[in-house]
């Protein structure tokens, strides 16, 4: 019998059902992935207590009392408890309002020799274009000073406003995306490095983000340019309402981790919400303190107890008299 149909009578006795198995490599088979994604690695930051804390003083909603972020509420019990040993009350008392002065614009300018006179102190404001950065300017002056718009690009020169007579506000064209060419984004580019590297007055650099989308490959090139410059410079995030307050605290760890290896950077980020005023009227108050228009907080501490003590004194006499 010939050998091929010898082995084909074999292969015929063999059951089908191993005939048609697949064929499977161990060699080429892998364990699954245990790699985290950007999303899954976002949702395992743990913030720390005090970062909800803050974020809740400032009224970004409240941490709910679930399960999952039992822990939390368990460290801040305890905090509470520990201030109650030494105060009446829970927290710091409230805020007064800070407000501005009118904002009035004063100058424009699209190349550096239109520059105004250096006089007051100035701080500036820039973004990506579309983060909010004009909303925010007219929050924080609470009216309508600075043009909005959907359409990316709208500021395409250096506008500065007088704040009565306290300091300047500067309002920079939008980095990144913009319906302009290269070119004219390059010449904003320039511009802006100018500005910042020339500028004796410049106080701070405010960089504004989106709190949705945090640091983008622009805003780090921006950054570096910053702190290459020797530029003092803080993030600020707007459009904060938008996220729920464990992401919130979430995509500011991000940030500052972000920020740590420029050393021009103020750790500090700066939280709010042009839509609610969450967290408006603190900025007001960091700005004015920054530009020497307020003390520090033990200064006024310190005369609430002089007071405190006179009155106590005052009482104390009365009480004797009677």
């Amino acid at each position: 019998m010939p050998v091929t149909l010898s082995i084909v009578k074999r292969l015929s006795l063999i059951e089908p059902k191993v005939l048609l198995r697949p064929f499977v490599s161990v060699a080429t088979t892998s364990a699954p992935s245990t790699e985290l994604s950007n999303r899954q690695k976002f949702n395992q930051i743990a913030p720390p207590v005090k970062l909800y804390e803050k974020l809740e003083k400032l009224g970004f909603g409240t941490l709910l009392k679930t399960k999952r972020f039992a822990g939390v509420h368990k460290q801040k019990a305890k905090r509470d408890q520990q201030r109650l040993q030494h105060t009446e009350r829970v927290g710091p008392p409230p805020e007064p309002k800070y407000a501005f002065p009118l904002l009035s614009f004063f100058a424009g300018a699209k190349v550096p020799t239109s520059f105004p006179p250096e006089s007051l102190d100035e701080i500036a404001f820039v973004g990506r274009s579309n983060v909010g950065k004009s909303s925010l300017i007219n929050s924080l002056a609470e009216s309508s000073v600075v043009r909005t718009s959907d359409k990316p690009g709208l500021t395409q020169q250096i506008n500065f406003f007088n704040v009565g007579k306290l300091f300047h506000m500067i309002d920079m064209p939008g980095y990144g995306f913009a319906f302009v060419d290269e070119a004219e984004r390059e010449t904003w580019r320039e511009l802006m490095e100018t500005y910042v590297s020339q500028r004796k007055t410049l106080k701070r650099v405010y960089v504004v983000l989106d709190a949705r989308h945090g640091v983008k490959v622009a805003d780090t090139e921006f950054l570096r340019m910053l702190n290459s410059k020797q530029v003092k410079f803080q993030v600020v995030l707007t459009k904060c309402d938008l996220l729920v307050l464990p992401n919130l605290a979430r995509r500011i760890v991000t940030i500052e981790e972000h920020l740590k290896p420029l050393r021009n950077a103020v750790k500090d980020v700066v939280v709010v919400s042009s839509k609610t005023d969450a967290g408006i009227n603190q900025f007001r108050k960091e700005m004015l303190f920054l530009m020497g228009h307020l003390k520090p907080k033990e200064f006024y501490d310190a005369i609430q107890a002089t007071q405190d003590e006179k009155e106590a004194k005052r009482n104390k006499a009365i009480s004797y008299k009677r």
